[in-house]
């Protein structure tokens, strides 16, 4: 099914336990992201979990726009102007897709203000350099895969692809070499061959995919919640 200006005026939405105003247009068989420009830039938060959508991309400008779920389809593609059209994004839930190599997440590091991000289930979360590059390349980072990045692994990524006269490192260097695998075509579909995730961490059931939803919502709102009191307790002792 085609996501259309109808189905989007026509699609359900309320308020998430993060209190945002969140449209659900999960379990359409949507293909490809498009015509959001429909939502007016109205919503916090959109799901589109469980559709069949291959490429992040072809978003409007929506500012307002702070999370966004997608898991449970068949993305190999992220457009590397995704930071242009959706600059405040704060949380992107990726479980069970089909994102292979480290550099084909390279267009989510200018995601500024991204502070959650969860790839559990897909084929890149098994090498076994995912976490460090992801920490080191993505400073702004809080949470990977619902679990809190500790200052210890910042400075052990930093080791890992950094020299000591702060240029990239033999292994960081043979990580960006990597062609990327998702070379996509505005109208370009892909097919669906080797696109099977044969993966230990392969959430198979749409209820633990929901389940993983709402842990991203309750992780950030406490890591948010933490921040806070840090905050109210630095000042007071001022």
């Amino acid at each position: 099914m085609k996501l259309t200006a109808d189905l989007i005026l026509s699609s359900p939405s309320h308020i998430n336990a993060s209190m945002d105003h969140e449209l659900d247009l999960r379990a359409n068989k949507i293909p490809s992201i498009e015509n959001l420009g429909a939502t007016k830039d109205l919503y916090d938060a959109i799901d589109l979990t469980d559709n069949e959508i291959n490429s992040l991309g072809n978003f409007p400008l929506l500012p307002r726009l702070k999370r966004l779920f997608l898991g449970n389809n068949r993305i190999r593609y992220i457009a590397p102007n995704l930071h242009t059209t959706i600059p405040n994004l704060n949380t992107l839930v990726l479980t069970n897709n089909y994102l292979e190599e480290l550099v084909d997440l390279e267009p989510l590091k200018n995601l500024k203000f991204l502070e959650s991000l969860i790839i559990i289930g897909n084929p890149v979360s098994r090498n076994s350099n995912f976490r460090s590059w992801i920490i080191y390349r993505f400073p702004q980072l809080r949470l990977l895969n619902l679990t809190r990045i500790k200052k210890s692994e910042r400075i052990a990524s930093l080791s890992l692809y950094e020299t000591q006269s702060s240029e990239l490192s033999a292994l960081a260097n043979s990580i960006l070499q990597v062609l990327p695998t998702n070379t996509f075509e505005p109208g370009q579909g892909f097919s669906d061959e080797n696109t099977n995730d044969t993966s230990d961490s392969m959430v198979q059931d749409n209820s633990e995919s929901e389940e993983i939803r709402k842990k991203a919502i309750n992780a950030m709102a406490n890591v948010q919640a933490s921040s806070i009191e840090s905050a109210i307790i630095s000042s007071q002792n001022i």
